[in-house]
């Protein structure tokens, strides 16, 4: 089982409170005695979620490559390895 990780109330009036009312565009950072910490928003992964959407997606995409020769395919990543595919002026 995960564990989950202990939560801190914060007073409305605060200025920790104030200051994560930016978090939703950019993230905070606290720093303790030299040690930063990174605040971002938690957001729910699962808001939004439509089992219907997701199984008609699903359905749409399978089969898609089913053309492909994958012979070919592999033939070609073996080729672009050993002819290498960076340019000539990266390091």
């Amino acid at each position: 089982m995960a564990h989950e990780p202990d939560t801190i109330h914060i007073a409305d009036n605060s200025e920790l409170a104030r200051l994560l009312e930016h978090v939703d565009t950019t993230p905070v950072r606290l720093e303790k005695n030299g040690v930063v910490y990174r605040v971002v928003r938690e957001h729910d992964a699962w808001s939004g979620y439509d089992p219907a959407k997701v199984r008609a997606a699903v359905r749409a995409a399978a089969g898609s490559w089913a053309d492909l020769d994958t012979d070919a395919m592999i033939a070609d990543l073996y080729r672009a390895r050993e002819e290498g595919s960076r340019p000539a002026d990266r390091p």
